[in-house]
């Protein structure tokens, strides 16, 4: 190599090392709980698509320039493989058409049923006529409005199709549609918070099914403030950015511990539950590297992890697209077929659907 190639690539080769660093940590630093010396480590997760862009574009400029080197962005993108694989699952082979018997199950945001967008406060709503469309067996609901509920259990023709409706106790709330009997529903409210989770318990056939219906904390973070997350989290080694985003990060910390608190409380449940099967899902504000998500990914199986394809992206707007909402299910249960109906615009989020058999 040439002097003046040395003096561009020596710098480049630093640069990557730092990036490869960064990515690591991404991957694993995420799972640690928001507590401590290092609370930080938790949000880390949130860079990994940007880092891993980076170490592969990398991987490919050493390739053409100097391949002595690339040992350093290969070996960094196989340690990372795993989490990335669970960030964006592939499954080429699993098909979209189930034959065998199972049950749909779909997890939804509705943002208030997009009623800020479509002022529409009818049953003509486009989130709820898509609702109905799919006509899954069951559907658990995030940011749901009271009075829409509450006309959704008095119209005839959708207690026919969902014969048991929840009504949220709050103007916006968790709730569900439901085929199967309903047993046992609870709601709770976190403290110190304005989100909340659902327990219901269902029979299938002869047996016990358990759902957690969670909406985690929100980052309740205003435009100006989302403008400089999404620059941090493009340019998470710009000290720039993190300094003039310190009270973003103090948010966001916030909201993480908030989640993390909120999350072992329902694993807690979870893992103590005596129903043969259980569900948890809904809208964790927490992305696939994430210590949330990590309390649940340990006893339980992310459905679209196990057979979905791609990113996922479930929240799309700011120029945010993040995977956030998930949908687990016990290791007795079998996810057949995941998907994320990106067809769907009329909330911030687009719905999860499963298909498991039981």
């Amino acid at each position: 190599m040439k002097f003046a190639g040395k003096l561009i690539a020596y710098p480049l080769l630093a640069v990557n090392w730092a990036v490869a660093l960064l990515l690591v940590f991404s991957c694993y630093g995420s799972l640690a709980a928001p507590v401590g010396k290092w609370p930080f480590a938790s949000l880390s997760g949130l860079a990994f698509p940007f880092l891993f862009a980076i170490n592969l574009l990398f991987l490919i400029v050493w390739l053409i320039t100097w391949r002595k080197v690339i040992k350093l962005p290969l070996y960094t993108t196989l340690i990372c493989l795993f989490p990335f694989l669970h960030w964006c699952p592939i499954h080429p082979g699993i098909s979209k058409n189930v034959t065998e018997p199972y049950l749909t199950v779909m997890t939804y945001n509705t943002e208030g049923f997009g009623v800020d967008d479509n002022k529409d406060w009818t049953l003509d709503n486009p989130v709820i006529k898509y609702i109905l469309g799919v006509d899954a067996d069951l559907v658990f609901l995030q940011e749901t409005p009271k009075s829409m509920m509450e006309k959704i259990s008095r119209d005839k023709k959708i207690r026919k199709q969902y014969p048991y409706v929840s009504i949220p106790k709050n103007i916006t709330d968790v709730a569900y549609l439901s085929k199967l009997p309903v047993i046992r529903d609870e709601s709770t409210g976190f403290e110190d918070s304005g989100n909340s989770y659902q327990y219901i318990r269902m029979l299938v056939n002869k047996d016990t099914l358990a759902v957690f219906n969670c909406h985690l904390q929100s980052n309740r973070l205003n435009d100006s403030e989302l403008s400089e997350y999404r620059q941090f989290i493009e340019h998470p080694t710009d000290s720039t950015h993190y300094k003039v985003s310190k009270q973003v990060i103090k948010k966001l910390l916030a909201s993480t511990s908030q989640r993390a608190t909120q999350a072992r409380i329902i694993a807690d449940k979870a893992r103590r539950e005596s129903a043969r099967f259980i569900i948890v899902c809904g809208d964790f504000n927490d992305t696939p590297l994430s210590y949330s998500h990590w309390l649940f990914k340990r006893f339980m199986k992310d459905t679209y992890a196990k057979t979905g394809n791609g990113p996922g992206t479930t929240y799309h707007e700011h120029r945010l697209y993040y995977r956030i909402d998930h949908l687990f299910c016990s290791e007795n249960l079998v996810p057949l077929y995941t998907w994320i109906d990106r067809t769907q615009k009329d909330s911030d989020h687009y719905p999860v659907i499963s298909k498991i058999r039981f």
